[in-house]
């Protein structure tokens, strides 16, 4: 990451060790936010080593392309350096979270407007006789399709629930929304869902019915 060197084990303003019982006996949010005060570049590594897999998986989740999402993902590492100075009270996971999903979202909406397609979607090849596994990649690239079509506010709160597994009470504290608006989001994000999917759901194979249905039905 630019500006930043990556270490195998954090060091202190005075280029010593950190020790590990101060990093195991400090709750983790606590940690990062002294090492902020105490040194930049210090809390960057150690934030980076942290959440990084954490940043890469939300966000390949949206974009479903290894390479993409390392690649926003440092996007997200360094628009939060860039912004270090107001990083005060923060919980970072969940704002590593939003982060993540924020640049997905931003990343995908300009591909759409560039009428260019997602990599899972391009790299579907149907036959007269698919097989479970293919039939089974072309449900997920179509239930992708259809949360990408989602409003954003929809697509976002759907996200954090589904895929995050958050509760409506952490998804309303992250976006700062009452959890009565994540509950009126979430039933207009599953009923344009099952809108969209609706035709398609007649034609897969009972398998990939029964795991759509299993998935609507966490609601």
């Amino acid at each position: 990451m630019k500006g930043i060197t990556m270490l195998t084990q954090p060091v202190n303003s005075s280029g010593n060790k950190i020790t590990k019982r101060y990093f195991c006996t400090m709750p983790e949010n606590a940690r990062l936010l002294q090492l902020l005060q105490e040194n930049e570049q210090t809390f960057m590594e150690v934030l980076f080593h942290s959440y990084f897999p954490l940043v890469c998986k939300t966000i390949y989740r949206l974009v479903q392309d290894t390479q993409t999402a390392e690649d926003l993902a440092q996007e997200v590492f360094i628009k939060i350096w860039n912004r270090r100075d107001s990083l005060h009270d923060v919980y970072f996971k969940a704002y590593l979270h939003k982060a993540a999903i924020n640049m997905a979202l931003d990343y995908m909406d300009k591909n759409k407007r560039r009428g260019q397609h997602m990599p899972l979607e391009e790299s579907i090849v149907l036959t007269d006789a698919p097989s479970s596994n293919q039939s089974l990649k072309e449900t997920n690239a179509r239930v992708q399709k259809a949360i990408n079509e989602l409003p954003e506010k929809c697509r976002e709160i759907f996200i954090l629930s589904r895929f995050e597994e958050m509760t409506y009470r952490q998804i309303a504290d992250t976006l700062k929304i009452s959890v009565k608006t994540v509950e009126n989001q979430m039933i207009t994000a599953l009923k344009k869902l099952r809108v969209s999917l609706q035709d398609y759901l007649a034609t897969i194979l009972p398998v990939a019915i029964a795991l759509l249905l299993s998935f609507f039905a966490q609601f």
